[in-house]
């Protein structure tokens, strides 16, 4: 089975291509093509997973899991029934429920492009333990590229792919060239979607509850908070089709009709949407950067794209007007014309000309976020500066590799630590507090070296994001590989126990 998935943090769709060449929405067992991202332990080896969890949320919150994706490459335990779980196998429960019983599964799985290498370990990772043999890691907006058909092949300018989830965003210039289609830059933020508004209409409703019926408290109400919760996420649908919303709220015996508007969501919201048009301005900064002067076309990807608010927004930034089509699929699509490429090159043929011509061409993308290593500052006085003097940069092309040569600053040195460090904020800087470690290791085994030998560190980010890293020491012909381990992921030992946890779990929806 060739898959294309989009593991969302509030949805999960799997995708495949059908008898006609045509992607297809595959649904699960419930008949519904998208699958809520919840999964609540029922019991210590059963576990639901999709609608059916989110409905068991509003009796039994504490053993439910919601959002998981924002956790991903971070550590961050969480037991249930005196079982230990993280964030690859919670992910792992959701993809096994959505292939289903299937074995010999081969997909490719997509992820935000904003996602840093310990985000797409995990989501590796997440994958393996769900069976799944991953083809490759593809960045959401180029999978919805893939679908779309939207770059721009004309030198009017470039395709903006703006991509509000459910809980994360991504915002990402491509341009079709004749070497396929071509990711110029990306930016975004990994915990901005659209569960920020769900957040603020459900506090709306609450607020609006108390003052209606003051004698009521109902944060007391577990079950209810729940179902305001979910009743937010529903208000936010249906005021992308109409202007206002009455809600019914009972609680404590009482009841009261709230109404909401779409301009009431909108205000509560403006802040988050100018937190989506400043990382599009960055974006457009970098893209002007690598030579592309103009968007000539901005599509909506992700179901929080579709509030008539964003489109209004992005019109009055960028002068065009965006495009919506199916931003529930359009990612899973993508995802599955991919799979089908690399699973049989030269045999896909899918319907309509130009989207079999961009799966037939190889797509490339760039490096989300900048790379470095943790050096001592020779010229700090007090010699206990430390600075991360990145090497491989934010949009640059991928695959990416570069080799540069560090200088010991203590004679008789016969031992190395090498330290990679990851861009953690918006922008790249040298302080060590706004990058985050991915790789640790220790070139040992050398001649005692005097102060100022080179030392040779060569980091390779392959064409779907991953990092791999070799320290050398010329004299000797010393050598470091470090590729395995990266910090916030799970290691080897871990990950067999968390599959043996896994294996012993009944997963139904």
């Amino acid at each position: 089975m060739i898959l294309g998935i989009d593991l969302g943090t509030t949805y999960t769709v799997t995708a495949g291509i059908d008898g006609d060449g045509r992607p297809v929405a595959l649904p699960n067992s419930l008949g519904e093509t998208t699958t809520p991202s919840v999964v609540h332990f029922e019991a210590a080896d059963q576990v639901l997973v999709g609608s059916t969890a989110r409905n068991a949320s509003a009796v039994d919150p504490d053993n439910t899991v919601t959002l998981i994706k924002r956790r991903m490459g971070s550590e961050f335990d969480l037991f249930f029934h005196g079982v230990r779980h993280t964030p690859e196998s919670i992910s792992a429960l959701i993809l096994r429920a959505v292939v289903g019983e299937a074995s010999g599964v081969r997909a490719v799985v997509t992820v935000p492009a904003y996602f840093g290498i310990r985000e797409r370990e995990a989501t590796f990772q997440a994958a393996t333990l769900a069976g799944i043999e991953v083809l490759e890691l593809l960045s959401e907006p180029v999978a919805a590229a893939l679908h779309y058909r939207t770059s721009v092949p004309d030198s009017a300018g470039a395709t903006l792919v703006y991509d509000l989830g459910g809980g994360t965003f991504d915002t990402t210039v491509l341009r079709e060239g004749i070497r396929g289609v071509e990711v110029v830059a990306v930016d975004g933020d990994s915990h901005l979607g659209g569960a920020d508004w769900d957040a603020r209409i459900a506090s709306h409703l609450l607020e609006s509850f108390t003052r209606a019926v003051p004698d009521v408290d109902p944060y007391e109400d577990e079950v209810f908070l729940s179902e305001v919760t979910v009743l937010a996420e529903k208000v936010k649908r249906e005021l992308s089709r109409v202007s206002s919303r009455t809600v019914a709220l009972r609680c404590g015996g009482a009841s009261a009709a709230v109404e909401v508007a779409r301009e009431t969501v909108e205000a509560m919201g403006a802040d988050l949407v100018d937190r989506t048009l400043e990382i599009t301005r960055r974006v457009l900064r970098s893209a002007r950067d690598r030579g592309v002067l103009r968007v000539g076309a901005v599509v909506l990807v992700g179901g929080a794209s579709r509030m008539p608010g964003i489109a209004k927004a992005l019109h009055a930034e960028l002068g065009v007007e965006p495009r919506l089509v199916e931003p529930d699929f359009a990612v899973a699509y993508g995802a599955a014309i991919r799979a089908h490429q690399l699973a049989s090159p030269g045999e896909l043929r899918l319907a309509g000309g130009r989207m079999a011509s961009m799966a037939d061409q190889p797509t490339r993308s760039v490096v989300s976020r900048s790379f470095g290593v943790l050096v001592d500052d020779s010229h700090d006085p007090s010699g206990e500066g430390r600075l991360v003097v990145h090497t491989v940069h934010q949009n640059e092309p991928l695959p990416a590799t570069a080799t540069t040569r560090f200088a010991t600053i203590v004679d008789e040195q016969d031992r190395v630590r090498v330290q990679v460090y990851e861009q953690a904020g918006d922008v790249p800087s040298s302080e060590p507090a706004h990058n985050r470690r991915v790789l640790d290791g220790e070139l040992s085994g050398l001649p005692p070296l005097p102060a100022g030998s080179h030392v040779e560190v060569t980091l390779s980010v392959s064409a779907d994001g991953l990092l791999s890293v070799t320290a050398r020491e010329p004299a000797s012909g010393a050598t470091l590989a470090l590729e395995s381990y990266v910090d916030g992921v799970v290691d080897g030992g871990a990950h067999a126990e968390l599959a043996t946890s896994l294996a012993g779990l009944r997963v139904s929806q």
